[in-house]
């Protein structure tokens, strides 16, 4: 016989009772021991009411590990496996790792009857009730109690947002299987599990001897895993959405600030667009992301030619999903160039950095407009500083 009691021995109430059964969760793996290899007859076993092979059955192809048995409590009678669990790894939807997803399956009654005050219908009744009366109080209706028709002499499915739960009678055996939400596949999995092991228990003789194929076998071999969709919304605008950047930064902008400099010819560098996820994604940007110019001319001093280099940049940094990420990029990249000086009537706003760059934010874009040169002569220092702004005022006139 096994019923639940304090310490002392005294019987626990029915309502103790189902509080202890309503919120029975899987057993900790400090708990967990090795499990018993020969059950006493009469006796449940957790571990072959769901067995490792049905889990390989269900998710073919995956690694599935035992975690071990948690044994019933050693004053209460012979020993059998109370509780078991299960890892599986399954494929994560957002990347090339793998998740821990466990399967456990625990006996909460057996051995007590059907009937009567403490039996195996009165103690489901006040489960049900118990976590029924939990589902209608959850404040964001998160989770859901319903009938699992079918299965054993009474059961029920709990659905919250990390596992699902059935919880079954069969004959004098209560117990529960609880699965981490996964998929689509995770509650047909559950009902499938309980399925089973509901048929290899039977009250009077215990657990049904023989092989899976001894008993009505529901746990039918699946063709694959459903990995779920990826529903993370991207950071970034889509591609079509991303400007020319020799389209901001035009030739005759930068004659107009270095019309004393002789000017080479454009250089653009395109780019792509990678978006992380099981599947990495890479999609080619149909416009430039970067555009460069060289500016230079020739100054004699004290009768010696010197040659005066500039280089003219603008990046695409980022084009944000939101007016809201692209202010968090923007505050970033202040803080990566160092770009302490905010500017005023250049995009909605706009700061530069000691190397003469310039991170401009204009709605969702972001952009850095840098003049390069000489940066230990103080006159070619200050001149670059000038004409990176006017550059700067030029370029935002162009940005969406």
């Amino acid at each position: 016989m096994t019923r639940l009691a304090t310490q002392t021995g005294n019987p626990l109430s029915i309502l103790g009772l189902a509080f202890l059964t309503a919120f029975a969760a899987p057993m900790s793996a400090t708990a967990q021991t090795a499990p018993v290899t020969t059950t006493p007859p009469g006796k449940p076993d957790a571990c072959g009411l769901v067995r490792k092979s049905d889990l390989e059955t269900l998710f073919p192809g995956r690694p599935v590990e035992s975690k071990g048995a948690t044994l019933s409590l050693v004053f209460k009678g012979p020993q059998y496996n109370q509780g078991c669990q299960y890892l599986v790894r399954l494929p994560s939807p957002t990347s090339r790792s793998d998740l821990a997803k466990f399967v456990t399956v625990t006996v909460v009654l057996s051995g007590e009857g059907t009937s009567g005050r403490g039996g195996s219908i009165d103690v489901f009744k006040n489960v049900l009730s118990t976590r029924t009366k939990i589902a209608e109080s959850d404040p964001n209706k998160k989770r859901t109690v319903e009938p699992a028709r079918g299965i054993g002499d009474e059961a029920f499915q709990e659905v919250s947002e990390f596992t699902t739960d059935v919880r079954v009678r069969k004959g004098d055996l209560v117990f529960v299987i609880s699965l981490d939400n996964y998929s689509t596949q995770t509650l047909p999995n559950a009902l499938a599990l309980a399925e089973q092991a509901a048929g290899r228990w039977q009250e009077g003789t215990g657990m049904v001897a023989g092989t899976d194929t001894a008993v009505k076998s529901p746990v039918a071999p699946k063709d694959e895993v459903i990995i779920p969709p990826d529903t993370r919304k991207s950071a970034q605008a889509p591609v079509d959405r991303w400007p020319d950047a020799c389209g901001l930064l035009m030739e005759e902008d930068v004659r107009a600030v270095f019309g004393d400099m002789k000017l080479d010819p454009v250089r653009k560098v395109m780019g792509t667009l990678t978006s992380d996820g099981r599947e990495q994604k890479v999609e080619k940007l149909p416009n430039p992301i970067a555009c460069h110019y060289t500016a230079s001319k020739a100054l004699t001093e004290g009768g010696a030619r010197k040659i005066i280099s500039n280089t003219i940049s603008l990046n695409v940094q980022d084009v944000a999903a939101t007016p809201e990420l692209a202010l968090k990029y923007y505050q970033i990249s202040k803080k990566v160039g160092d770009a302490k000086t905010d500017l005023q009537g250049i995009g909605d706003e706009a700061s530069l950095s000691p190397t003469n760059q310039i991170v401009i934010r204009k709605g969702v874009v972001n952009i850095a407009v840098r003049v390069g040169g000489d940066m230990r002569d103080k006159a070619l220092y200050d001149d670059a500083t000038q004409r990176v702004n006017a550059i700067a005022k030029r370029v935002a006139a162009h940005m969406p």
